[in-house]
């Protein structure tokens, strides 16, 4: 951060081209650009490598001469994000629960928020096709475990206690990566960008040190304080009528499960209707006595999701706003999140056409944003921190923490990941004053 508060604007990190000669490093180049410009508007999923030749000017035998697909393309970009971001982290300074350790977060926050920006088309599909078996998981795995040691160095350097370190660690990078997701995406009433790297670094600042005394925020301007507004009325996807027997509602709930099984681990558009038969167990003909097609059975999914999730948000929205309340209903939260993990993936993907599902997905963000801030507005603070961006970084919480436990370790239990979201939470959140 300068002094007058303004985030630093630091030079692209864009690595040197391979050595193929000036005229097919321009090629490369030229390449590598389009297929930006094209997953920004069309999509991972929806983007092909014959538009990507046509947009570059070329032909599919000339683009094939400099890379073997498109997930190759992808992967080089993943690595220049890459790259950006392992070059922020390694200016990181000592942190602590002092004005100079506040400041080193808070400049690391905004550094990695320009980042993110100006590679943002990649960090969007990134979180569109990092599933389990996809080509790029274990590149994105290998970056991530990096990433994240080196974060874990530096918070046993900082003296960060009550957490153990490589949880904390996960819990500040999974969050700020998701919540500057949820930022760029338009998905909640946040403040400008310089406004939501005040809060987020409060925030982040409290998970690590809840000790800082308040004098460690008085560089942050006052922010006024956010209306609590009521929930959104839910919405309500519309599907036919059935009248099923016993049998064959058994028959429709397995190839639901089945399809919300696959759908988490190999994505929406990486799942065929031959898998979703065979895990189910039944025919290519069954599926289609019960369901249209594949947009049909996310259709059905996402409705069921749509009920619960309205429910959760409706709890949530009543809870008082402490941690074994929280503890309660969450424990109730993980196990909804496993179950439709791949029906928010469909969602946020941002390739669906369907005006239903987009307008759910945006509607169930919406019930839980206005949730979470009657929650946190139950907390008298004397520190600054705008609620929507608090109620962002707790979306962030619940959207990314489970699935990042569940990377490391899979094994983890339902009891163990919630304790960290409350440990993150009630830290980060819930603190009335600093140095509580």
């Amino acid at each position: 951060m300068s002094d007058g508060g303004e985030i630093l604007r630091r030079d692209g990190y864009w690595p040197s081209s391979p050595v193929v000669g000036q005229r097919g490093a321009q090629t490369r180049e030229r390449i590598v650009t389009e297929t930006l410009r094209l997953f920004e508007r069309q999509g991972f999923h929806g983007t092909s490598v014959e538009a990507i030749a046509t947009a570059a000017g070329t032909s599919r035998a000339t683009l094939y001469q400099y890379f073997e697909s498109k997930e190759q393309i992808f992967v080089e970009l993943l690595e220049e994000c890459g790259a950006a971001l392992m070059r922020v982290v390694r200016r990181l300074g000592p942190l602590g629960p002092t004005p100079e350790g506040f400041d080193n977060l808070h400049w690391w926050l905004g550094e990695w928020a320009w980042v993110y920006d100006k590679y943002a088309t990649m960090f969007v599909q990134w979180a569109s096709i990092d599933t389990p078996d996809t080509a790029v998981r274990p590149l994105v795995i290998g970056f991530v475990r990096s990433y994240n040691s080196r974060i874990t160095q530096r918070l046993v350097q900082s003296g960060v206690e009550g957490m153990d370190p490589d949880a904390a660690s996960l819990a500040l990078t999974s969050l700020v990566h998701r919540f500057n997701y949820l930022r760029h995406r338009g998905a909640a009433t946040l403040p400008r960008v310089d406004e939501c790297v005040d809060g987020l670094a409060v925030t982040m600042q409290l998970m690590l040190f809840p000790e800082s005394p308040p004098e460690v925020f008085a560089q942050l301007d006052p922010v006024p304080r956010t209306q609590v507004r009521a929930l959104p009325t839910p919405a309500t996807i519309e599907l036919p009528a059935t009248d099923l027997s016993a049998r064959a509602a058994a028959t429709v709930e397995g190839i639901m499960g089945a399809g919300a099984r696959l759908f988490a681990a190999r994505g929406y558009h990486g799942t065929g209707v031959d898998e979703l038969v065979a895990e189910a167990g039944f025919a290519r003909a069954t599926f289609y006595k019960y369901f249209d097609d594949k947009l049909d059975l996310l259709r059905r999914l996402s409705a069921e999701c749509q009920v619960v999730a309205t429910e959760l948000s409706g709890r949530l929205a009543a809870l008082d706003a402490g941690p074994e309340s929280l503890r309660g209903w969450l424990r109730d939260f993980v196990p909804f999140h496993r179950r439709y993990l791949g029906v928010f993936r469909a969602w946020v993907e941002g390739t669906l056409t369907d005006p239903a599902l987009v307008n759910a997905a945006e509607n169930g963000q919406a019930q839980m944003h206005a949730a979470a801030v009657r929650v946190l507005a139950q907390v008298e603070r004397d520190y600054p921190l705008d609620l929507d961006v608090a109620a962002a970084v707790f979306e962030a919480v619940l959207d990314r923490l489970p699935e990042a436990v569940g990377e490391t370790a899979e094994d983890t239990s339902d009891a163990a990941i919630v304790d960290l979201m409350v440990q993150v939470i009630e830290r980060g959140l819930l603190s009335g004053s600093a140095a509580h």
